[in-house]
């Protein structure tokens, strides 16, 4: 998400600088490679700071878990059930990626156009939802032929499956197929 988010030029290396997580990493990357600091290698110095960030949070997790078996040293699947979580953060990164969290929800998840483009997306899905309960012959042919052996909480199951199934693509272009109308680009 962060990559994408400066990708799309909702977010910046300025910005994320903010977010002692990924400052960390930045700054770690610069300093092996301050070659990195070239505004010409700011792709790069993105790509080796989320590199570092996502690496020290998968050894974290595997850390912390190996020190929750050592702990709790479970012998059997059932007693594992019974024991307190023990795949996690440690406490000090579980802080360090909420942080990061609030930050892209305040900056990335709900920006103006993320925000619309999500509402066109929940269009696009109900308008193709209605599309193919009314006229099930649209989707592909085993779908159809799912979609009319049952009742009609039966069609709306297939119909559901059919539509998550789709790439954002197909959808876009089955949505313009059946209502002739285009909400999002491919």
């Amino acid at each position: 998400d962060v990559h994408d988010g400066v990708r799309s030029g909702l977010i910046t290396l300025a910005q994320l600088q903010e977010v002692p997580l990924f400052e960390a990493y930045r700054f770690s990357a610069l300093m092996e490679h301050p070659d990195l600091a070239a505004p010409s290698m700011q792709r790069r110095l993105l790509y080796e700071a989320i590199r570092r960030m996502l690496s020290a949070q998968v050894y974290d997790v595997i850390d912390t878990t190996k020190a929750a078996l050592k702990e709790y040293a479970p012998a059997h699947p059932d007693e594992v059930r019974r024991l307190p979580v023990l795949v996690s953060f440690s406490g000090e990164m579980r802080e360090r990626s909420t942080a990061l969290k609030r930050f892209l929800f305040k900056h990335l998840y709900r920006h103006p156009r993320v925000m619309e483009t999500t509402g066109h997306a929940q269009e696009i899905v109900r308008a193709l939802f209605d599309a193919y309960m009314a006229r099930p012959e649209e989707m592909r042919a085993a779908f159809t032929a799912r979609a009319l052996e049952g009742d009609r909480y039966g069609r709306a199951r297939v119909v559901a499956d059919f539509i998550a199934g789709m790439t954002d693509r197909f959808a876009v272009r089955e949505h313009e197929r059946l209502t002739g109308r285009r909400l999002l680009q491919e």
